[in-house]
């Protein structure tokens, strides 16, 4: 059975599928290829939009993972939403960081900011998660210092 564009079982649950992963990651650096390509970089606020709309109310509204998903195989596998959470503050921060130097004119900055989520978005494209590295070695620093 195919679901359908605005229907689907994006229900709140502890792991989202692999592919609806893929689909924002996917939706994310689409839009730095197109925005840095065609130097319109005003066009970072859609992934910064779509990311927000994300962490407030869910996969189920993120236009990435409704448009890019289908794209990939249905998996079986999961990521955590814990982890996923934590990504999805990452690609915010970067994203604030990136347009807020934009607006101030420190084009070093913003594009040193905008490569390092465009590198962690391909290597989670690849299969290796940055993010989640930097979670767990985040959680074992809390985990020794409270021991």
């Amino acid at each position: 059975m195919r679901t359908q564009f605005w229907r689907g079982d994006y229900d709140c649950i502890d792991e989202v599928p692999l592919h609806r992963v893929r689909g924002n990651q996917l939706g994310i650096l689409l839009s730095i290829l197109v925005s840095v390509l065609s130097q319109q970089l005003w066009i970072l606020v859609l992934p910064l939009i779509v990311q927000l709309i994300s962490r407030t109310y869910g996969v189920k509204y993120n236009i990435f993972v409704r448009l890019f998903s289908p794209l990939f195989p249905v998996s079986t596998r999961t990521e955590s939403r814990e982890l996923l959470r934590f990504n999805n503050l990452l690609a915010i921060l970067f994203l604030i960081v990136t347009i807020t130097a934009l607006l101030l004119n420190v084009t070093t900055l913003a594009y040193i900011t905008l490569s390092m989520l465009t590198i962690a978005v391909v290597l989670a494209l690849s299969g290796f998660c940055f993010g989640c590295f930097i979670y767990f070695q985040w959680k074992q620093y809390w985990a020794r210092r409270n021991a």
